[in-house]
């Protein structure tokens, strides 16, 4: 018997496992489930659906070229990025998660990058939203409009410095030059359609890591890493340095919505890992020195934040199997992609 074999072998046995496990707990991963739905029906489905059809509309129709007169210049002599990328990424880093990567989708689709450059822009424009951001977290949980804000800023300034530094790796931009737009109204209907499957989708994402969550039980410091909306839009507030280096992170929830985009760019997942963690440790840095500056800043946090809790061992043991098991997964897909590929 192959290791391919076996290794399917096993993976079935693990999910079945898991059918197992969820219909013993049913009571967690059904209270799981009803909290996931209502976070995507509450918060994700309203800060997220009319930003993201814009979005698109905006990028596949011929509206982007007012972007590209406007911001056209300045992503060409800074970011060595070309003029037309220049709506994908500032709508990108507006809209939230997946929008960055499906406008940098339909700039490669179209034509006007190809999968070199793709894999550059993705390492940068993957941003949380402004309406999530700022609403969410900080208006809803943490209280402040300001503070939501606050950590926008500092997710988008370490996106755009990410851009600026990679620049130095791009020697060439090469851009289809015979490009077409379709109609507005044919560019709305497109930009509805995708967005409500990405959305879908992304809430199934969310429902499904809700209801892991739910049985596993895992540590709330943990929670972050694998689904960033429970991990930051807690009870439990987050030191403001770590919600802003998540937020940048995104959460393995979110990273695996990416996998079909990224491949249909030809993106390895590793490349856009390493982009996720120099921008959250940017933005850790970034606000670091902003408490430094305006000190005020930490004694008004420091009222609504609670003290982080100790590893305990049992949450420890079941939250470290479910990431290698979470890293087994995402390192068989990404095999499976180079195989594929060669």
């Amino acid at each position: 018997m192959n290791k391919k074999v076996l290794s399917d072998a096993a993976l079935c046995f693990l999910l079945c496992s898991l059918i197992g496990v969820v219909t013993v707990f049913s009571a967690d991963a059904r209270q799981g489930a009803k909290e996931g739905t209502e976070l995507c029906e509450e918060v994700i489905i309203p800060s997220l659906l009319p930003v993201l059809i814009i979005c698109n509309t905006v990028v596949n129709s011929r509206l982007s070229r007012a972007f590209e007169l406007i911001f056209g210049g300045i992503f060409k002599k800074v970011f060595n990025l070309p003029k037309e990328c220049a709506s994908a990424v500032i709508l990108g880093l507006i809209g939230g998660y997946p929008s960055g990567a499906l406008l940098t989708l339909s700039l490669y689709e179209r034509g006007v990058i190809n999968s070199r450059l793709a894999k550059r822009i993705m390492k940068f424009n993957f941003c949380g939203g402004c309406a999530f951001i700022i609403t969410a977290v900080g208006s809803v949980t943490y209280g402040s409009i300001k503070t939501g804000a606050v950590f926008y800023a500092f997710c988008v300034l370490s996106s755009l410095t990410l851009a600026f530094l990679t620049r130095f790796t791009e020697s060439e931009n090469a851009v289809s030059k015979n490009l077409s737009f379709p109609a507005l109204s044919d560019a709305f209907c497109l930009s509805v359609e995708n967005t409500v499957k990405s959305l879908a989708l992304m809430c199934a994402y969310i429902v499904l890591f809700s209801v892991v969550s739910g049985i596993a039980n895992p540590p709330e410091y943990i929670t972050p890493v694998l689904e960033i909306t429970n991990g930051v839009c807690s009870e439990r507030l987050l030191p403001p340095e770590y919600a802003v280096f998540f937020l940048s992170f995104g959460g393995l929830c979110v990273h695996i919505q990416l996998f079909g985009i990224l491949k249909k760019m030809k993106v390895n997942y590793f490349d856009f890992l390493v982009g996720r963690f120099a921008c959250s440790v940017l933005s850790f840095l970034y606000y670091k020195l902003y408490s430094l500056i305006f000190p005020e800043s930490d004694a008004v946090f420091s009222n609504i934040t609670s003290p982080v809790h100790t590893f305990s061992s049992g949450g420890l043991t079941l939250s470290t199997v479910m990431i290698i098991g979470c890293a087994v997964l995402i390192f068989d897909i990404e095999n499976r992609k180079i195989k594929l590929h060669s």
